[in-house]
């Protein structure tokens, strides 16, 4: 029996679409805590101009910090633009990176996009103000965030700027400020 290409084609596409339909609903589900954080972000952004990012939730509603919830939070922030106006101005990578990894990522942009050799782990460490294993664990959450990409030509660190993010001007994801009221509330403006 000789089988139709038609229908084999029509087979492989279903299960492409099933397969990809159950990852996206596997990484779309939140656990309670992390369905907390994203509660607070959604009730807090845009009050006092608040534009608060992940880490700064977590630590309200009392999460464990934790790169892997931090990065599973801020999936969903970048997969779910429509949970509020704030992630559509600023851009997901404003709320999901910690001012570390902002500023590491900023070193690093400003540096390839202007020609100039990449900084070093120990360079970025200075200019950060942070310990060197945490500016490898911040070059490693901009890799999962597909910000970064490793590149052994590139020098310095070893990674290199994923070209969209050279070309975003001006560079407002990655501009913030931390505010910290009387009351104990924090929150991030840009």
């Amino acid at each position: 029996m000789k089988t139709k290409p038609w229908l084999v084609l029509t087979v492989i596409a279903l299960l492409l679409f099933v397969n990809r339909a159950i990852a996206a609903n596997d990484q779309a589900q939140l656990n309670a805590q992390e369905q907390r954080v994203i509660d607070y972000l959604v009730k807090d952004w845009g009050e006092d101009s608040s534009v608060s990012s992940v880490d700064i939730a977590m630590n309200a509603v009392k999460v464990a910090p934790s790169d892997e919830t931090r990065f599973r939070i801020g999936n969903y922030i970048k997969a779910h633009p429509e949970l509020h106006e704030v992630i559509r101005r600023w851009g997901w990578v404003t709320l999901v990176l910690t001012p570390d990894e902002k500023l590491i990522a900023r070193a690093l942009i400003n540096a390839e996009r202007d020609s100039k050799p990449l900084p070093s782990v120990s360079e970025l460490a200075t200019a950060v103000g942070s310990k060197e294993p945490d500016v490898k664990r911040g070059l490693a959450m901009l890799e999962q965030y597909e910000i970064l990409k490793k590149d052994s030509k590139a020098g310095g660190v070893g990674y290199a700027v994923i070209p969209r993010y050279i070309k975003w001007q001006p560079r407002l994801d990655f501009v913030f400020h931390k505010i910290s009221l009387e009351s104990g509330r924090q929150f991030n403006v840009n």
